[in-house]
């Protein structure tokens, strides 16, 4: 399989979690767009992509309404797990004509953070880090480097900005600029935007 244009990353620590993606939006060797969010919260949770831009914003709004349509129908949270579970499903169901998107998930349950990786068959990978696209060569290896179970959330931050920034060094659909999405270990999400 062809890699998927951009680069995002995420990190499992232990008092939080962090997803992060480039801004920049390409087709081939053409730039569309310097200011592509690709690092969505969906209720507590995080999702954040490589691949195609209209794909991972269709995920994100299927997720949005099908994590709402659960919660009101048992009356309870949703949890990591069966969310990430949830979109597997989704991306399986379009295994003919899938989503051209490779989806980091991650969000804290009871205190637990968790990150997931999927395919764009819907495999699902529990993971500690990950990296996906076409610049997740570059940003992995500084993350094997330097990733340790005993990073901070304020640490991990810091590891997934290094790792998205030398991607954009190396890989010409990466760049412009990162976003970076964080869940602390009490659920509180924050969002923001570094410029290159």
């Amino acid at each position: 399989m062809e890699e998927l244009p951009s680069t995002a990353v995420g990190i499992r620590l232990q008092d939080g979690v962090v997803l992060g993606a480039v801004r920049r939006l390409s087709y081939g060797g053409y730039v569309l767009s310097k200011s592509a969010k690709k690092v969505f919260p969906i209720s507590r949770f995080g999702i954040g992509g490589a691949g195609l831009f209209g794909d991972l914003q269709a995920l994100t709004r299927i997720m949005n309404a099908n994590i709402k349509y659960y919660e009101l129908y048992n009356n309870r949270p949703i949890s990591t797990r069966a969310a990430a579970k949830l979109l597997s499903i989704i991306l399986y169901q379009y295994k003919y004509m899938p989503f051209i998107s490779e989806v980091l998930f991650g969000g804290v349950d009871n205190g637990e953070p968790q990150l997931y990786v999927l395919d764009p068959l819907g495999s699902l990978l529990d993971d500690l880090y990950a990296a996906v696209g076409s610049g997740a060569r570059v940003a992995i290896g500084v993350l094997e480097a330097e990733y340790s179970e005993k990073l901070t959330l304020a640490q991990g931050r810091e590891l997934a900005i290094k790792s998205l920034r030398a991607s954009a060094e190396r890989d010409v659909t990466s760049g412009d600029g990162i976003d970076i999405l964080t869940i602390s270990k009490d659920g509180k999400i924050n969002t923001e935007f570094l410029s290159s």
